[in-house]
C-alpha cells in the first residue's frame, strides 16, 4: 500500500485535483465548504491498476493550518507538490516543499495546476522557475505534469506518472514495530472508540494487543478497515481505521501514539539535527519552538551547542514542555510558537538526552557525515558507552534482524566493538582493557567484584573482558581471583608488599597489629595479603605471617599426642606467647576447624 498526499500554496487547487483523481471532495466540514478553503486533512483513495486502492491525503495550504499540513504530510510516500500556473511559485509552495525535505518524503511530483487559465509562454516560465527551485534538491529530476481540474486535461497522464513513480518507491518497511500516529478518533454509537492514521513499520491484526502513549493505555484491536472496507490486518503504509477496545475516545487526541511493540524513548529532552528553512532566518538560545512530530505539536525551547553552528544546520538540543515520545533518526518540523511560521526542521540524533551525557555527546557529533543509520547507532552508543544489543534494538525503528546486520558489519570495519551482550566503541572498548589490566597488575590477586570497583567498570563488562585480556597478556585465574605473571605464588609481590611479608616475619609470634599501622598504603597492602592468604589475621587487628601461624598451629596440635585436652598454660608453654598473642591465636585455631574449646581447656576436633 502507499499513500500520496497534495502540497502547495493555497488556492492553488490541491482540494480539486484530488476530486479529478478520485472523485471525493475531501472538504467535509461546514466551514471548509463555506469559506472554500481546506482547514483541516482530508481523505480520499483511488483505484490504480497493478497497486490497487492508492490512499490520498489532502492538506491545507494557508499558512494558520501549518500544523494540520504536517499532521498530514508526515506518513506520505509520494507527495504531489502543486503549483498554479497563474500565480507560480508563491511563499506557502516554498515551505510545503521544504516540509516535504525536512520529512524525507521518498519522491515529489510537480503538478502545475490551472493550465487553463495561461498560455504556453506562462507555463514555460512556471516550469523553469520550479525547475530552478528544486535544483540542487533531493527532487532535482522530479517528474512534472501540466493539469487542469476544471476541464480535465491532464488527469489521466497524472495517473500514469503517479503510478510509474509508485513503482519507483522502496517498498514499505516491515519492521514488526507497527505504529500508527492518531489523526482522528471517533466514537460512532454502537461501535466503541474508532482511531484513523497511516500505520507504519508493520502490520496489524484483529485481537492484536496494542498501547497508547501518552498515558501508556493498553487496548485491543476489534476491528480493522481501510477506506470503509474491512481488512484481516493493517499493512504499513496503508490508511487504516482501528476499532479499539479497553479505552474511550475522550483519553486520545491528534497525535496520540499507538504501538504494537515499544520503541519510543520516553523524552523530557532530545538531541537533534536541525536544518534551517532559510539561511538568514536566525534561531536564538533558549527560543520558544512548537515541534511537529508525527500528528502531533509539542512545545518547547531550543538550546544551541554553538561549536556545531553553521548557517543552516546545526545542533542542538530541544527542550520540552511537556514528556514526549521520538526515536532516533525521526523527522521533525519546527513553528514558532502558535505553529503560524515553519522555522526549519530536523533529526532527532538521541532521545532522552540528559545532563550527564553532555560532554561526550558534543564530542560524539563529530561521528556525523551523512547522518546515516549505521552512523545514528555509533552515535548513540559512543554517548551511552557501554549497551546491550537488546536495549539498542529496541529504541530503534529498524527490525531486530536489520540491526543485528548492521551491527555485524560495523564491527567488521572496526567502527564498533562487540563483546557478549554489548556494543561498545573502539576507544571505550580500548579503554576498558587498559584499566582492567591495569587494576589487575596494581592489585594483588582481586576477584571480579573488586576489579570492577577498582576499575569503575561494570561487573558483567569485567567479567566478559578478562577472557580477552588474558589472550595477550600475562594473567592468569586461581580459585576466582585474578593475578598477574605469577602473582598468585608470592613470588611476583610489590617490593611494597613484600616489605609488609618481611616485617610479619621478622616479628615472628608478636606479628604486627593493623589498627597502629599509620601509613595507608601499608595498611592497605596488609589488607590484600590477608585476603590472599599469604598473611593470617587472627582477630581482625593482630596479623601473622602465614609461615608463623602455620608453625604455631603445629606447636598446638601436637600437645594433642599423648592427652584429650590443653590448657592455656600448656598452649602459652608450648609456644612462648603471652595471652595478647596466644588467646586470639587459639580463637582463629579454633576457627579453623582444628579446636574446640571445652570450659576453660581446648579439646581437638
Amino acid at each position: 500500500m502507499y499513500v500520496i498526499g497534495t502540497s502547495g500554496h493555497i488556492d492553488h487547487g490541491k482540494t480539486s485535483l484530488i476530486q479529478s483523481l478520485t472523485g471525493i471532495d475531501c472538504d467535509r466540514l461546514p466551514e471548509e465548504k463555506a469559506r472554500q478553503m481546506t482547514i483541516d486533512i482530508g481523505f480520499a483513495s483511488m483505484e490504480l491498476p497493478g497497486f490497487g486502492i492508492v490512499s490520498v491525503i489532502d492538506v491545507p495550504g494557508h499558512e494558520r493550518f501549518i500544523r494540520n499540513m504536517v499532521a498530514g504530510a508526515w506518513g506520505i510516500d509520494l507527495g504531489l507538490l502543486v503549483v498554479a500556473a497563474d500565480d507560480g511559485w508563491m511563499p506557502q509552495t516554498e515551505d510545503h516543499f521544504r516540509v516535504l525535505e525536512l520529512l524525507a518524503v521518498e519522491r515529489i511530483i510537480v503538478v502545475i495546476s490551472k493550465i487553463d487559465l495561461s498560455d504556453e509562454d506562462i507555463l514555460t516560465e512556471v516550469e523553469r522557475q520550479v525547475r530552478e527551485r528544486l535544483s540542487g534538491t533531493a527532487y532535482s529530476k522530479a517528474d512534472s505534469v501540466r493539469v487542469s481540474s476544471k476541464i480535465g486535461a491532464g488527469i489521466e497522464d497524472l495517473k500514469k506518472i503517479i503510478a510509474e513513480n509508485l513503482a519507483k518507491l522502496s517498498q514499505a518497511r516491515d519492521a514488526d514495530k507497527p505504529f500508527l500516529y492518531i489523526d482522528r478518533v471517533f466514537a460512532p454509537h454502537g461501535h466503541g472508540t474508532v482511531v484513523t492514521g497511516t500505520l507504519k513499520n508493520g502490520i496489524l491484526a484483529e485481537n492484536d494487543l496494542v498501547y497508547i502513549q501518552p498515558g501508556g493505555r493498553e487496548a485491543r484491536v476489534k476491528r480493522v478497515e481501510s477506506h470503509h472496507s474491512a481488512k484481516e490486518q493493517g499493512r504499513p503504509s496503508q490508511r487504516t481505521a482501528l476499532n479499539l477496545s479497553g479505552i474511550t475516545a475522550d483519553m486520545l487526541k491528534r497525535g496520540s501514539i499507538l504501538y504494537k511493540r515499544n520503541f519510543f524513548t520516553e523524552s523530557a529532552e532530545i538531541m537533534a539535527r536541525i536544518r534551517l528553512l532559510k539561511p538568514d532566518r536566525e534561531i536564538k538560545n533558549n527560543q520558544g519552538i512548537e515541534v511537529l512530530i508525527g500528528t502531533a505539536a509539542v512545545k518547547g525551547k531550543i538550546i544551541l551547542i554553538s561549536d556545531f553552528m553553521k548557517s543552516t544546520s546545526l545542533a542542538a538540543r530541544i527542550k520540552f514542555e511537556r514528556t514526549w515520545y521520538c526515536y532516533p533518526g525521526q523527522p521533525f518540523v519546527i513553528t514558532s510558537p502558535g505553529g503560524f511560521r515553519i522555522v526549519g526542521g530536523g533529526t532527532v540524533l538521541f532521545p532522552g538526552y540528559d545532563k550527564i551525557y553532555g560532554q561526550q555527546a558534543t564530542a560524539a557529533l563529530s561521528l556525523f557525515r551523512s547522518y546515516s543509520a549505521e552512523e545514528l547507532i555509533a552515535f548513540i552508543v559512543s554517548v551511552r558507552r557501554w549497551l546491550k544489543k537488546y536495549d539498542l534494538a529496541a529504541m530503534l525503528p529498524q527490525s531486530d534482524d536489520a540491526v543485528d546486520a548492521m551491527l555485524i558489519s560495523m564491527e567488521v570495519r572496526n567502527v564498533i566493538r562487540i563483546i557478549g551482550d554489548y556494543v561498545a566503541m573502539p576507544d571505550t572498548f580500548d579503554g576498558a582493557m587498559q584499566i582492567i589490566s591495569q587494576t589487575v597488575k596494581n592489585h594483588l590477586g582481586p576477584n571480579i567484584k573488586e576489579i570492577s570497583d577498582y576499575a569503575g567498570v561494570d561487573i558483567e563488562i569485567c567479567r566478559l573482558m578478562i577472557p580477552v585480556i588474558q589472550k595477550s597478556l600475562p594473567v592468569i585465574e586461581k580459585e576466582g581471583r585474578l593475578f598477574w605473571e605469577n602473582g598468585s605464588d608470592g613470588q611476583s609481590l610489590s617490593k611494597e608488599k613484600q616489605h609488609v611479608m618481611d616485617m610479619a616475619l621478622q616479628n615472628s609470634g608478636r606479628g604486627f597489629e593493623i589498627e597502629k599501622i599509620q601509613n595507608e598504603t601499608i595498611k592497605r597492602d596488609a589488607r590484600e595479603l590477608i585476603r590472599l592468604k599469604h598473611l593470617v589475621s587472627l582477630d581482625g587487628n593482630i596479623v601473622f605471617h602465614k609461615k608463623i601461624y602455620e608453625e604455631l598451629t603445629n606447636s598446638i596440635m601436637r600437645l594433642f599426642d599423648g592427652r584429650d585436652k590443653i590448657s592455656i598454660s600448656d598452649a602459652k608453654e608450648a609456644t612462648g606467647l603471652s595471652r595478647k598473642y596466644l588467646i586470639p591465636l587459639l580463637n582463629r585455631i579454633e576457627r579453623d576447624g582444628l579446636i574446640k574449646r571445652l570450659g576453660d581447656f581446648r579439646v581437638k576436633v
